[in-house]
């Protein structure tokens, strides 16, 4: 196979040419086994996340893992960490956004930026588990800051929107990759709107439109809907990703943006969007060359075992497709060597090859020990049997509203929604109290539990809550003498939302 040289690549953005579609929609129980598989993934890999190659320190529970298992996660720094206890088949931060992309698809089957980040992610900071620093940051900055999700340029420390490239967005990008089976071109478009939400490094971006394009050929080339293999499809179609959004205005308005933000000129985007092709390339190659190879090989060839790396948005979707590839025939085989090869991203790693393998065998495939267990079963089969009715054009259930998201309402409503949280955790409402979600919806407090921080005068509370849809979330926060909430997001809210002239402003600081 012709391998690109530099004088070869295509520009990013370039004429489109026709492209085939596949158009029956494959049955619903793939749709189902893809998104519960991802979950199970998830899950399963989250407690082994942060074991270490060689040199870990014996874990709670027994490894090799097989099974979910109850264990500690260690929240926070120093002064304000916490122990949480993670009950088995109890899902991370990758589920819980495939779940927040899934409500923001659209009865059209269009995904729907505004809704995510200025609804989805400023409330899921409230209940998210494992989160990663990007897209919290990305989430904050939403609603700190006055910039709209395609001018989300933020700048933290050592964090900076242009240099992220892990993994976020490409983990969130399965509901996109499903209702668009038989839509390649608009897969790309809107894995390419997702993933600048949060994340600006080409890498990032990439890692997102390659694993919605792997998504698509395991569901479909199980019915003969793609005849060439994986590993040509994916070299084909990332050569020319962009072809299917060169009319697309946004896209087109933000990579601009970013060249003028980066100060390197025209052009500087798409240079760092072909490098990281090439690097993709290099590793879809590989994957033959490692077929009968320790697997451990492939990992440190990609990275993903080296901590600078390991979560990169490209590599960890390769790593996935490897053991798909690899051990295509054996899932259970495929998903317990993801899961237990420590050092690596195993939650994120193993979310991906779930979700391959349930899109490719259907429902069987998925461990019965396992699905019986996970947590929210019926909603994320819920869930998927709704994307799939969006993508066969059969929607019975809508979710997402038609009307676009007007960004001062959804705040309004976030606003809203901190002062049921206050009222959570201020004790004014009880286990068995009811609560009504912005998004999620009428639920009811099942637990609350406190747990003591260094620093003083402070705790910290969570507070679960089952929802009448059927996803189940733990909100928390530190909470200083039982009065000011420190993950609260009302400040930055109420300033958002009725802004004062500088001029008052430096007033009221002096005063």
């Amino acid at each position: 196979m012709k391998k690109d040289g530099m004088n070869s690549q295509k520009p990013l953005f370039e004429p489109p040419k026709p492209l085939k579609t596949y158009q029956p929609v494959p049955d619903h129980g793939r749709f189902q086994a893809a998104l519960l598989f991802g979950a199970v993934g998830d899950a399963l890999g989250w407690p082994t996340e942060f074991l270490r190659l060689y040199r870990q320190r014996c874990p709670s529970f027994e490894t090799p893992v097989r099974d979910f298992v109850l264990w500690h996660k260690s929240v926070g720094g120093r002064w304000w960490g916490y122990r949480e206890e993670i009950k088995p088949g109890e899902y991370s931060d990758d589920t819980q956004l495939n779940l927040a992309v899934a409500r923001c698809v659209s009865e059209s089957g269009d995904f729907e930026p505004e809704r995510f980040a200025y609804e989805e992610l400023p409330l899921w900071l409230h209940y998210e588990r494992g989160g990663g620093r990007s897209v919290k940051t990305a989430a904050r900055s939403l609603v700190r800051g006055r910039v709209d999700w395609f001018r989300n340029f933020y700048k933290q420390g050592d964090l900076d929107y242009r240099n992220a490239g892990a993994n976020g967005a490409a983990m969130r990008n399965l509901p996109i990759a499903l209702v668009n089976t038989a839509n390649e071109d608009r897969l790309v478009r809107d894995s390419f709107l997702n993933a600048v939400i949060t994340h600006g490094h080409p890498r990032a971006i990439l890692g997102a439109i390659l694993f919605g394009l792997a998504a698509r050929h395991a569901i479909v080339s199980h019915n003969g809907g793609i005849n060439t293999t994986l590993i040509e499809y994916l070299r084909d179609k990332t050569e020319g990703a962009g072809r299917a959004v060169v009319e697309e205005r946004r896209i087109g308005n933000w990579v601009t943006h970013w060249d003028t933000r980066s100060g390197s000129g025209k052009g500087a985007f798409r240079a760092l969007f072909q490098a990281a092709r090439q690097d993709t390339n290099k590793y879809l190659d590989a994957i033959r060359d490692f077929a009968t190879r320790p697997v451990e090989d492939y990992y440190k060839f990609i990275g993903v075992l080296d901590p600078s790396t390991r979560g990169s948005g490209v590599a960890t979707v390769c790593a996935a497709i490897y053991l798909f590839v690899r051990y295509l025939d054996e899932p259970e085989r495929a998903l317990y060597t993801a899961v237990n090869l420590f050092g690596s991203d195993t939650d994120t790693i193993a979310c991906f090859l779930g979700a391959l393998l349930g899109a490719y065998h259907g429902l069987g495939a998925v461990p019965k020990h396992l699905e019986t267990k996970i947590q929210d079963r019926s909603y994320l089969l819920k869930t998927a049997s709704r994307l799939h009715s969006i993508a066969a054009g059969d929607v019975q259930d809508q979710l997402a509203n038609d009307r676009p998201v007007e960004r001062r309402e959804a705040y309004l409503r976030l606003l809203a929604w901190e002062v049921g949280l206050h009222e959570m955790f201020w004790d004014a409402i009880d286990v068995g109290g009811m609560v009504v979600h912005p998004t999620l919806g009428r639920g009811k407090i099942t637990n609350k539990d406190v747990r003591t921080i260094p620093r003083q005068g402070y705790v910290a509370k969570l507070i679960h809550v089952e929802f009448d849809c059927g996803q189940t979330c733990v909100f928390h926060s530190r909470v200083e003498n039982n009065e000011r909430l420190s993950e609260s997001l009302a400040k930055e809210l109420e300033k958002i939302l009725y802004p004062v002239s500088d001029k008052e402003e430096r007033k009221a600081t002096k005063q």
